[in-house]
């Protein structure tokens, strides 16, 4: 029971770590990480440094004690002064062992410097393709962050209804243009039917001047053409009624 009580416990802290983290300060940050290094290795290189410059400058001056130490054994030979030369022989024995010891010294500092050395530049590599790396990922973040938020731009253009509103306006403009052409189709129809009519009263009266030019030229009024027409009129009637009696 208690170790599925941790696992629930776990299993809520890793979501609720999940849900804070963010792998652009991460990166960020591991990036300041890796810089902050580089004062630390510098100052044990300096460090190591110093230490084999003192070793050095020990050995320089042992160097100097041997070859006095054992100008001094000579003259002691020279002057048969024993008990003093067996003094500085014995000082010259401890100088030789300890120039020895500092020269193992100075091999063994200077291997570990150059190891030193190498690490950083092994180092110094590793930091300069890791920080691309993240710059990289980090513009990568923002280009994905400004096409999200292009994305939102565009649905939220969609689901605000915008865009059917825009598709509808122009249906109604596309829908008012053809109104408008019609009505200007059917006024232009209009207009040639009127001008039919009037070619077509013009057609006529002008065939009654030619007609009434005919009956001039042929003596005929129009007065008498109407009462010839009455008269025969009357004579078919007459006719019709002697037909009838």
């Amino acid at each position: 029971m208690w170790e599925r009580l941790k696992r629930v416990m776990r299993s809520f802290v890793g979501f609720f770590i999940s849900t804070m983290e963010d792998p652009k300060l991460i990166l960020e940050q591991t990036v300041r990480d890796m810089q902050d290094k580089i004062p630390v290795m510098n100052q044990g290189l300096a460090k190591a440094r110093g230490g084999i410059i003192m070793i050095q400058n020990e050995l320089k001056q042992y160097e100097r004690d041997v070859n006095l130490l054992t100008a001094k054994i000579k003259a002691c030979v020279v002057n048969n002064d024993e008990s003093l030369g067996a003094q500085y022989a014995v000082r010259l024995k401890k100088t030789q062992d300890a120039l020895a010891r500092d020269k193992d010294q100075l091999v063994a500092a200077q291997a570990g410097y150059d190891a030193l050395l190498k690490m950083k530049e092994k180092f110094m590599r590793e930091i300069k393709a890791k920080t691309e790396e993240a710059m990289a990922a980090i513009r990568d973040a923002e280009a994905a962050k400004w096409k999200a938020e292009l994305a939102d731009t565009f649905e939220q253009f969609e689901v605000a209804g915008v865009d059917a509103t825009h598709e509808e306006m122009i249906g109604k403009l596309r829908a008012k243009n053809a109104e408008a052409e019609g009505r200007l189709a059917m006024a232009a129809e209009s207009v040639d039917s009127k001008a039919m009519q009037a070619d077509i009263t013009a057609d006529q009266l002008e065939g009654k001047e030619l007609f009434k030019a005919f009956q001039m030229e042929m003596g005929v009024s129009s007065a008498d053409s109407g009462g010839e027409k009455k008269e025969a009129g009357e004579k078919t009637i007459g006719m019709k009624d002697a037909q009838q009696g």
